[in-house]
């Protein structure tokens, strides 16, 4: 088979767009927030929690509350850090996923960057994650929920807020 010249180019054309589109699929979101330069996390990742903490969270930080959800961020990171390597493992993956375009395109179903929703399409794509007919997709929402709600409640200066006293059992187990 004779491959002409316009053959050519149209093959050569094609293969160079589906080329540059997967690469601009598997690269990294942009970053639009001032990574915190201490943690642990990848400043993707950091993005990633930066942008669910609120919607996670709702009512307790609010979306322009800089100080609160660095402070909440920071605790992610610790917690992070004190994970079994197998579930660091799958946080990482998860994260990566979220992380990348096209990854992002694929699990909030061509919604727009993390970064554009609303504080109201956050917690509706968290709530369709929830209630994900794949496994995965709810496994990915509780692992998250977890992990977020567990650097909230579980730090002792936000207890005040909550009303809640530690028992007296339990106080000198926890640095409060």
């Amino acid at each position: 088979m004779k491959l002409s010249r316009r053959s050519l180019l149209k093959y050569s054309i094609a293969t160079a767009a589906l080329a540059s589109g997967g690469a601009w699929l598997v690269s990294p979101a942009s970053i639009d927030f001032k990574p915190m330069p201490k943690l642990t996390l990848k400043p993707q990742y950091q993005q990633v929690f930066w942008y669910l903490i609120p919607a996670f969270l709702e009512g307790a930080v609010a979306s322009d509350d800089v100080a609160r959800k660095q402070h909440v961020l920071a605790n992610i990171d610790q917690a992070f850090s004190i994970l079994e390597p197998h579930t660091q493992a799958e946080l990482n993956q998860l994260l990566e996923i979220l992380a990348s375009r096209g990854g992002w395109l694929l699990l909030s179903a061509g919604a727009a960057r993390l970064s554009e929703l609303s504080i109201a399409q956050r917690l509706l794509l968290l709530q369709q994650w929830q209630q994900h007919y794949l496994q995965l997709l709810r496994q990915a929402y509780q692992g998250l929920h977890e992990l977020i709600t567990a650097a909230w409640y579980g730090d002792p200066t936000a207890w005040p807020e909550l009303a809640y006293h530690l028992p007296v059992q339990a106080r000198g187990l926890v640095n409060d």
